[in-house]
């Protein structure tokens, strides 16, 4: 619990300090004199954002020191951060004038996030703007999860994870349906491709082949005639010899020369290779003659071919080559149909097995959730009975919503679901005897909804985790019974979680078992805040202004008096 806040020259305090006790602590003042500014001195050492606009005009900087008795797992906390274990936590803030801002942790420097984090663990402030707050639906979902208390916090924290893991599969399912409509359009073209390129059966080298062949059939006479008359010269014709048959004859001829002259010997040695080459020449030139086409109509099918060729290469790359490597492309791509489905598949089965756990979570939840609502509706009406609304009736209204994205619900009908589960939220109130129950923004009055307001929190307070709850003016429009009822709830939230109440109202302030006051003076041409605490006739005093002003200042006097002594205070 907090145990002491000092302030330097922040706004309007120059030096001020205040001890807390534990239970109920209320802090009063008249309007202006700087409760506000304590309030935000403590923000301050809970690590929230400082200005250095808060430097008190002529001074160099500001200092707030909150002294806490060490609560349960800090040890932990403190070792995270290096600091060695203490029996007390002072969380110091410095801000300069010149926009500097620095934060300790019992005299050790620390990020402002680290007294931001302890500080979610050491106090939970609620301010004038409570009752806004509470018409939210968000705020009411998560104030009943609250209430609940730790489970349905677990639960709700497992969803939300869980929800998010559904989320992120759900995304990359969408991200790979939209690549696989991509991929079907161009698979789609593949399959068109391939059939046509299949239906063309390329070859490597074909167009080149056929091309020569052309080149054949358009010159084909004058090929025969000049190839035969090669062969003839070679071989002969009719009764005509040839060159080779010649130059075989002569060769047999010498034969009974070899041998006498070398020169001549070599000679002849030249015309037997001579004769080997004619021989292979006309064999060759046979051939070829042979291979000739024989047929003027392959000369068109060779004109078609070539023609197809040079209209499938166009549409596909600009050549054959290009042709028959887009078809083997398409291959690929027609080969690899199953892969992208597949996958979807997938992806698909563990969204549905994504949204069977989610569903099961959030049923889990939703059973302690109407559990907590008909609890708290209970408490709720019973006091707001008692703050002088005596037909009051509060409800917790729960719902989903159907959302064919949604999970399975409870009827098996798809729901919606978010990170805080499939249940919708209403806190309603009748205020009157045979009012509807509608929303609290719709149904209660400015004081009436205070009243709710603060009803609530005291139940949610009750089961915070926290050591210090404060109360920052949120009692505003509520008087008479409905005060007293009021103090009773906070002296009741005060036996198990010290309470810092700042109020305006006699009636809670008298129930505190310590009272401090805010005053403003001036001092040196200046004005500047003090705290102190408010004990015997000062207390006395302090109660009869809240009471009556300084209109009938001994007639407060005794009501005070006697306020105090009837709900038991000092």
């Amino acid at each position: 619990m907090l145990l002491e806040l000092r302030v330097e020259g922040l706004a309007v305090m120059e030096s001020a300090q205040g001890q807390f006790e534990a239970g109920l602590n209320a802090l009063t003042g008249e309007t202006g004199a700087g409760k506000s500014v304590l309030m935000a001195a403590l923000g301050l050492a809970l690590g929230d954002r400082g200005d250095q606009g808060l430097v008190r005009s002529g001074q160099e900087r500001a200092l707030v020191a909150a002294t806490f008795s060490r609560f349960e797992g800090a040890v932990e906390q403190l070792r995270g951060l290096g600091i060695a274990d203490a029996e007390l936590l002072v969380l110091t803030r410095e801000l300069t004038a010149g926009g500097r801002s620095v934060a300790r942790l019992n005299g050790a420097l620390v990020p402002v996030s680290a007294l931001r984090e302890l500080g979610e663990r050491l106090v939970e402030r609620h301010g004038q703007g409570a009752a806004d707050r509470w018409v939210r639906e968000s705020e009411q979902r998560m104030g009943l999860d609250w209430y609940e208390g730790d489970a349905a916090l677990e639960l709700r924290a497992r969803v939300a994870e869980l929800w998010e893991r559904r989320r992120l599969v759900g995304e990359e399912l969408e991200s790979l349906r939209r690549r696989g409509r991509a991929e079907r359009l161009d698979l789609d073209q593949a399959e068109a491709d391939l059939a046509e390129l299949e239906a063309a059966g390329l070859a490597e080298g074909e167009e080149e082949r056929l091309r020569r062949e052309r080149e054949q059939l358009l010159h084909l006479s004058r090929l025969r005639e000049a190839a035969a008359g090669l062969r003839d010269a070679v071989e002969g014709a009719e009764e005509r010899p040839g060159a080779a048959d010649s130059l075989a004859a002569q060769l047999q001829a010498g034969r009974a020369v070899s041998g006498i002259d070398p020169e001549l010997d070599a000679a002849r040695a030249e015309a037997e290779e001579a004769l080997a080459i004619l021989q292979d020449l006309g064999v060759r030139l046979g051939s070829y003659l042979e291979q000739l086409p024989a047929d003027q109509r392959r000369l068109e099918l060779l004109e078609e071919r070539l023609a197809l060729l040079e209209r499938v290469s166009r549409r596909h790359g600009g050549s054959v080559e290009a042709a028959i490597a887009r078809r083997e492309e398409a291959r690929r791509l027609v080969g690899g149909i199953g892969s992208t489905e597949l996958e979807m598949r997938e992806l698909g089965s563990r969204l549905d097995s994504l949204a069977a756990e989610l569903a099961d979570l959030c049923a889990e939840l939703g059973r302690l959730r109407h559990g907590a609502a008909r609890q708290l509706a209970e408490e709720v009406t019973r006091d707001l009975r008692e703050m002088l609304m005596p037909a009051a009736e509060f409800t917790v209204s729960l719902w989903t919503d159907e959302d064919e994205d949604g999970v399975p619900g409870p009827d098996g009908r798809p729901v919606r679901v978010t990170a805080d589960g499939w249940d919708r939220v209403r806190f309603l109130l009748a205020a009157n005897s045979g009012d509807e129950p509608r929303p609290l923004s719709e149904a209660a009055s400015g004081g009436e909804l205070a009243r709710v307001v603060l009803a609530l929190l005291a139940r949610l307070s009750r089961r915070s985790g926290v050591g210090t709850v404060v109360f920052d003016e949120i009692d505003q429009g509520l008087g008479g019974e409905a005060a007293n009822r009021v103090g009773e709830l906070l002296l009741e939230v005060g036996r198990q979680r010290q309470v810092i109440c700042v109020t305006h109202l006699a009636a809670i302030a008298a129930r505190a078992h310590r009272h401090l006051r805010v005053s403003k003076e001036e001092v040196g041409g200046r004005a500047a805040s003090r705290v102190a605490p408010m004990e015997g006739a000062a207390r006395v005093e302090e109660l009869a202004r809240l009471l009556a002003g300084r209109a009938t200042p001994a007639a407060a006097r005794s009501h005070a008096a006697q306020l105090l002594a009837a709900v038991g205070g000092a």
